[in-house]
C-alpha cells in the first residue's frame, strides 16, 4: 500500500457486518489494478489508487503523453454574442461525448447558481478563442496547453484585471485557471493541513507528461477526499514539476469513452450518509468548463497467422 502523509484521524464509523464484507470484497478486487498504470489510449495511461488506513481514500491518475501525434485538447467553447453568460453549463460526460473525446475532466472554477449558463472564474480560453478574462479573485493561476501540446503554467500579471495578459506572456490556446499552485518548480507549494474535499488538479511531469489528479471526497467508507497537501505530495511522487488545482468538490469528473463514454469516479455534491456508498457515474453536476482530451485507441497485437 502507498505510503501518504499522515491523514487527521475521524472516528471511526460503525457498519453492519454484511457491509463490512461488501467493502472488503470490492477492495480485493481492486488490488490487482491498485498502484498500478495501464494503458486507456494511445499515449494515455490509468491509475486507481485505494486506500483504507488511516482514512479511506479513492484517487485516479492519468497520465497523458504530450510528444504522442494523437493527442490534442479543448475546452468548453465561448457562448455567443448574445449571450451575457460565458459558456452553456453541461456535465463531464455531456462534454466529452458532444465532443466526441476520449476523456474528459472539469476544468474552471464558475458561478453556481443553477442556471443553464454561467460566467468562469479567472482565464479560460478555448482553442485560441477567449471565453472569460481575468477578474480580481483568488483563480490567479492558469494553465495553457498549446497547439503543439507545449505546456506552460502562468498567473495573472498584477493589474491584469479584465484583460488577458499573463506572466509570464504566452500564445493562448487551450487555457484553465485555478486557485493553488500546489507544485512549484519542482517543489511542493501549500501548507499542511485543511479540509478535504472530492478534487481536481492538472500537473506536468518532468518526462513531458500532462498528470491529471481526480480525487472522490465526502464520501465515508469510499472516500474522505484530499488536502492541497495530500495533493502536491501526489504530484512529487510522479515527479511532477508543476501542478495546479482545478475546480473540486462536485464538480470533479473524471470521464471515459472507450468507446462508450462512462464517469469512472464518483462525483458528489454533497455529503452522504454513512452507511450509503454510491457507485459511478455518482451524482454529476453541470460544470461551466470542462477539459476533453483526444487520443487514438490501442492499437491491437497482430497474431501470426495460423499454419496448416
Amino acid at each position: 500500500m502507498r505510503s501518504y502523509p499522515r491523514f487527521s484521524e475521524s472516528p471511526r464509523l460503525r457498519r453492519p457486518v454484511s457491509f463490512l464484507l461488501l467493502l472488503i470484497l470490492s477492495t480485493a478486487l481492486c488490488a490487482g489494478a491498485e498502484n498500478s498504470w495501464t494503458d486507456l489510449f494511445q499515449g494515455v495511461e490509468h491509475k486507481v489508487i485505494i486506500q483504507t488506513e488511516p482514512l479511506p481514500q479513492h484517487i485516479h491518475l492519468v497520465r497523458i503523453d504530450l510528444s504522442d501525434p494523437h493527442i490534442r485538447f479543448t475546452t468548453t467553447p465561448p457562448n455567443s454574442e448574445e449571450s451575457e453568460r460565458d459558456t452553456r453549463c453541461a456535465t463531464t460526460l455531456e462534454f466529452v461525448q458532444e465532443q466526441k473525446a476520449q476523456l474528459g475532466i472539469n476544468g474552471n472554477f464558475f458561478i453556481l447558481d443553477h442556471q443553464d449558463d454561467t460566467n468562469l472564474l479567472g482565464l479560460a480560453v478555448s482553442d485560441g478563442r477567449i471565453v472569460s478574462r481575468w477578474d480580481k479573485g483568488w483563480a490567479k493561476y492558469a494553465i495553457n496547453i498549446a497547439r503543439d501540446n507545449t505546456v506552460s503554467y502562468v498567473q495573472r500579471p498584477e493589474g491584469g484585471e479584465n484583460t488577458a495578459e499573463t506572466q509570464p506572456p504566452v500564445d493562448l490556446y487551450n487555457v484553465l485557471s485555478g486557485n493553488r499552485m500546489l507544485v512549484l518548480d519542482g517543489k511542493i507549494n501549500v501548507e499542511e493541513g485543511g479540509d478535504r474535499h472530492p478534487r481536481t488538479a492538472i500537473g506536468l511531469t518532468a518526462d513531458n507528461r500532462l498528470l491529471l489528479l481526480i480525487g472522490d471526497g465526502r464520501q465515508p467508507g469510499h472516500s474522505e477526499g484530499l488536502t492541497y497537501h495530500d495533493m502536491a505530495s501526489l504530484f512529487m511522487e510522479e515527479k511532477t514539476v508543476q501542478a495546479l488545482a482545478l475546480d473540486g468538490g462536485g464538480s470533479s469528473t473524471l470521464v471515459v469513452a472507450d468507446p462508450e463514454a462512462r464517469v469512472l469516479n464518483v462525483p458528489l455534491p454533497t455529503t452522504v450518509p454513512a452507511l450509503i456508498v454510491l457507485n459511478p457515474p455518482g451524482v454529476e453536476r453541470k460544470n461551466g468548463n470542462n477539459l476533453a482530451v483526444f487520443a487514438a485507441p490501442l492499437q491491437e497485437e497482430k497474431t501470426a497467422p495460423d499454419e496448416d
